[in-house]
């Protein structure tokens, strides 16, 4: 007997919710073979088994939540059993006394297994064996491009648009995700008043709530305004994009972030974390670029924004953000970020103040890039001028507010000189 439990898939990560399962009772699992569809605070995965036998226990079921490293399933390699009522109570968002889900009737049975290679026999991300598993192809006809030989979605993609037509099996529908269970009131927050409509938690809701209530409560905040004449950006930026197409173009907040990644070379106690031994230098500089979605707020990753070309960053930040606005962002977008640039310049807000998201020191918050009168230099004339304010938020016991001043004031300078950001 062999248990299927919860993984961790991130440093923050406490518990996750069962979307469906894609195996059923009496099914035989492959080792590697995607078991479940989980949703943590982030992201909804797939999760695979680590060994290979019949499932003979669901132990949490669809709609659940259950702690990291619980048990949500148990598979034997003897008779198949007959599928019982869960062992363990699934774990509430707040506290253990939470009602636990009612278990789904049925799930629906996942696509036949592809026969002539196992899945746990062919290297490949859960994306690419869902996609393989529900179009009815074979993993073993396809060449991966990822790391290590490792079959990724663009290579499904390709090789479903290589068939002739026709051949394609139909999708398997997907079971409709069970709602969460609603979370627990604490004790100092009022009751729902009657008649209302009380909208259950989402887990990346619960988080945003955990973690920014920890960043406010815990981390000493101090802000700094200033504001940067965006002229001479705004027309690089026009020199820059003048032969691309539109999907190619480097966009405000692409210059932003690459000039964060190098102002943080600089000042490295704003690319720090507190942490029980003191200050924590973090060796790379990963700027973290909030988007929002419907569901809540994500914010992937762009590693190493020092070292990338301003067109690197430009194209990577448009894949992360076109893979968070298509849900299908994995735990390693999301996880390592050691600052935040956080804009709200696009729905005509001039300036704010933002939350440091832990365990990172400091985020930058953006405002709308905005024409306006200005004096020019230390003379009476008035000019117009493209100002865009931007405010740090930052962390009093890991730096002060001179160097929080030098900080921004460095962000500024590249920003007004931005051709000093491509040498």
């Amino acid at each position: 007997m062999a248990e299927i439990t919860m993984p961790k898939m991130g440093f923050d990560m406490t518990e996750g919710t069962i979307v469906r399962w894609l195996k059923k009772v009496g099914d035989f699992v492959n080792k590697g073979e995607a078991v479940a569809e989980i949703e943590t605070d982030k992201v909804t995965i797939e999760i695979e088994s680590f060994v290979s036998g019949t499932l003979s226990e669901i132990v949490s079921p669809a709609g659940s939540r259950t702690a990291v490293g619980g048990v949500i399933a148990r598979t034997s390699d003897g008779a198949v059993a007959t599928q019982t009522a869960p062992t363990a109570a699934p774990v509430a968002a707040v506290a253990p006394t939470a009602a636990p889900v009612a278990p789904v009737a049925a799930v629906a049975p996942a696509a036949a297994p592809v026969a002539a290679v196992a899945a746990g026999d062919v290297k490949a991300s859960p994306i690419a064996k869902r996609m393989a598993r529900e179009h009815g192809l074979d993993l073993g006809t396809i060449h991966g491009s990822g790391p290590q030989g490792r079959i990724v979605r663009d290579d499904v993609s390709a090789a479903m648009a290589g068939r002739p037509a026709g051949m394609v099996a139909p999708v398997v529908a997907p079971v409709a995700p069970v709602a969460p269970v609603a979370p627990v009131a604490a004790p100092a927050l009022p009751s729902a008043a009657a008649g209302s409509t009380v909208v259950p938690l989402s887990n990346m809701r619960r988080t945003i709530t955990r973690r920014l209530t920890q960043s406010w409560q815990t981390a000493p905040h101090f802000y700094i305004t200033m504001d940067v004449n965006m002229d001479a950006a705004l027309t690089l930026r026009k020199q820059v994009n003048a032969p691309l197409s539109k999907e190619q173009q480097i966009s405000i907040n692409d210059m932003i972030v690459k000039a964060c990644g190098v102002a943080l070379v600089a000042y490295p106690n704003l690319n720090a974390s507190f942490v029980e031994e003191g200050i924590q230098l973090n060796p790379s500089i990963n700027v973290s670029i909030a988007v929002a979605l419907d569901s809540g707020l994500v914010a992937p990753v762009v590693t190493n924004a020092d070292s990338r070309s301003l067109g690197g960053v430009s194209r990577e930040s448009k894949r992360l953000i076109g893979l968070a606005r298509d849900g299908k962002l994995g735990a390693e977008n999301l996880q390592g970020g050691t600052f935040t640039v956080s804009n709200l310049g696009m729905y005509g807000v001039t300036e704010f103040d933002a939350i440091i998201t832990p365990p990172q020191c400091a985020i930058l918050a953006v405002g709308a890039v905005r024409r306006i009168p200005v004096f020019k230099g230390d003379s009476n004339d008035v000019v117009a001028a493209n100002i865009c304010s931007i405010t740090i938020s930052a962390d009093h016991r890991i730096t002060d507010g001179a160097e929080g001043a030098k900080f921004i004031g460095e962000i500024k300078r590249l920003l007004e000189n931005p051709l000093s950001m491509l040498i």
